[in-house]
């Protein structure tokens, strides 16, 4: 494993994971969502996106950690990767772990990518990372068919449905 992409929905522990398997693995990590949002919350873009998502894929190894799959990184980072971590966890232990992480960065005032932070009035609005969280769950679906999908055949599919799967897989590297 030398280039990976760690996907996943929201809460289901992507960095985490990535910067655990980068740290065992010692290659390089990079956030998605860091190379996503500019200042005051404002999207990068698709192009702008894809542009940076190059740079990262010219290197000859990397842990790359979220989805962004409409904007880029299907096409960008996918083809150069050797492998694909999915970790399909469900509802029940995804959106614990957005609202605790909200709540608690909200509290603390933790500064996330270009100087955001998450507030509580921004959990409560409609286009909250929790609202976002619990509607796109069923979207990350779609990586089930990919893993037979021939345009992917080079990839090797890690799926990891539970924490416990997480672990151990981790504790393996």
């Amino acid at each position: 494993m030398k280039r990976v992409v760690v996907v996943g929905p929201p809460g289901s522990g992507k960095t985490t994971v990535a910067q655990a398997a980068a740290t065992r693995l010692g290659l390089p990590h990079v956030e998605m969502d860091s190379l996503w949002w500019e200042p005051h919350w404002m999207e990068a873009g698709a192009a702008v996106l894809a542009e940076r998502l190059q740079v990262v894929a010219a290197d000859d190894e990397w842990v790359v950690d979220g989805n962004y799959f409409s904007v880029g990184s299907r096409e960008v980072l996918w083809p150069r990767a050797d492998t694909i971590v999915w970790l399909d966890h469900s509802r029940w232990v995804t959106m614990p772990r957005v609202i605790r992480r909200t709540v608690i960065r909200a509290v603390r005032r933790t500064e996330l990518w270009s100087g955001n932070r998450e507030s509580l009035r921004r959990a409560l609005r409609a286009d909250s990372i929790i609202r976002f969280a619990w509607r796109a769950h069923p979207t990350y679906r779609r990586y089930e068919s990919l893993d037979t999908d021939p345009e992917f055949a080079h990839l090797t599919w890690i799926r990891l449905r539970t924490p416990r799967a997480v672990r151990r897989w981790l504790a393996s590297l």
